[in-house]
């Protein structure tokens, strides 16, 4: 079953870098009509039009360096819309490459995503939104000195939009992990100043639900009642497994699994198969405790077998643990899943598991190739933190 516009909303939203539609599906819920969106990405824009039924071309896999404002214009049948979203590249911003020195300090690399927010505030200068919404991590504030950071700024002034920033804690909105990150919300100058408050969501069903035991959605509860596999096993097409899902519905509830996964809208589940791993892999998996890490567990005398340096790597094998919030889900799941051990299964999460921490619904389908699978995955804006922003938005409108 795929997410079909609001045909009763009357405000309109332009999703740039689209990806595979977090941004887009969380404003859909929050009531908006997508009308248009472009990425760069080809696979993306497969995945985008595969779950929202009736864009057809007017999701578009196009460079939007060269793809002008006008042509999308020309595309989408319009020459306004109330929101712009979008989430330029953030690999040119991110904390993780701190390390070597490409986004930080004395030996910064040049590197062209840093310049495509230039792109975004095109289109926001053409299409002269009521608001723009921007998504990034939380480096772009001190990547190059922060030089970026304060260009942004200056640069949706300079359009005529005055600016507001959040950072969210993806947790505090009801998603199973521990991603954060930085938006951008851009005020028309010309219309009411107004503050645009977020609303958490979690607290307060969570601590009816559980006695106040639990403050956030926990990775158990968004993964627990799936069939278990070992590494490598899985289709990409398989029935759910009734009585696990029953004995998950006593510990946990009904929330999560079918306010947000709707699985009820999913009649079958996909995407569930666990990648395979080297022997040496398994072995070290086995010597993991929920919730350890390689150093913890060496700490405590236990010789490990990976290859790869103690200093760099100190946590590159993870057992994520069924009663806390899970790492943040990123791309590099596609390379490996050693930092996504599952709590109690000798293998990685699924591409399943993963868009499930990602809070989007059992019924979205991604591609069929495994990697592509987790790369569109942790490239995107959680749809239940985007629909936060959504109605955040269309409150003040």
């Amino acid at each position: 079953m795929k997410k079909q516009p609001q045909p009763e909303a009357q405000l309109t939203c332009l999703d740039l870098f689209c990806g595979a539609g977090g941004k887009s599906l969380g404003f859909e819920q929050a009531g908006f009509h997508v009308v248009g969106a472009i990425d760069k990405d080809g696979p993306a824009i497969t995945t985008f039009k595969k779950n929202f039924e009736g864009i057809g071309d007017r999701a578009i896999a196009a460079d939007i360096r060269t793809f002008t404002p006008a042509m999308m214009a020309q595309l989408i049948d319009r020459d306004r819309v109330d929101v712009i979203i979008g989430g330029p590249p953030c690999q040119g911003f991110s904390n993780v490459r701190r390390r070597d020195g490409k986004n930080h300090g004395d030996s910064v690399v040049e590197d062209s995503r840093r310049t495509l927010y230039q792109e975004f505030l095109k289109y926001v200068m053409f299409f002269q939104p009521k608001v723009f919404v921007m998504e990034n991590v939380l480096g772009l504030k001190t990547a190059v000195g922060g030089k970026y950071y304060e260009n942004i700024r200056a640069d949706a002034n300079a359009i005529g939009y005055t600016l507001q920033e959040k950072k969210i804690f993806a947790a505090d909105y009801g998603v199973p992990q521990k991603r954060r990150r930085i938006f951008f919300i851009g005020l028309r100058a010309d219309l009411p100043q107004k503050d645009i408050l977020l609303h958490p969501t979690h607290s307060d069903d969570q601590e009816k639900q559980f006695g106040g035991l639990l403050r956030y959605v926990t990775l158990g509860e968004a993964i627990m009642d799936l069939p278990p596999l070992q590494a490598g096993g899985g289709e990409e097409i398989a029935e759910y497994d009734g009585g696990r899902r029953n004995k998950h519905i006593m510990e946990y509830g009904t929330r999560y699994l079918y306010d947000v996964l709707e699985v009820g809208s999913a009649p079958k589940l996909t995407a569930h198969r666990a990648r395979p791993h080297s022997k040496r892999d398994l072995k070290d998996f086995e010597v993991l405790s929920e919730g350890e890490n390689s150093k913890t567990v060496e700490a405590r005398g236990i010789k490990m077998q990976f290859p790869y340096s103690r200093k760099s790597f100190h946590d590159r094998y993870t057992r994520q643990h069924r009663n806390r919030l899970c790492s943040t889900i990123v791309a590099h799941l596609s390379k490996d899943g050693l930092m996504f051990i599952h709590p109690t299964q000798n293998r990685s999460l699924t591409p399943r598991e993963a868009a499930r921490v990602q809070s989007f619904p059992d019924w979205f389908e991604f591609p069929v190739a495994r990697t592509e699978q987790f790369r569109q995955i942790g490239n995107a804006v959680p749809p239940l933190v985007a629909m936060a922003v959504g109605l955040a938005v269309r409150k003040i409108l």
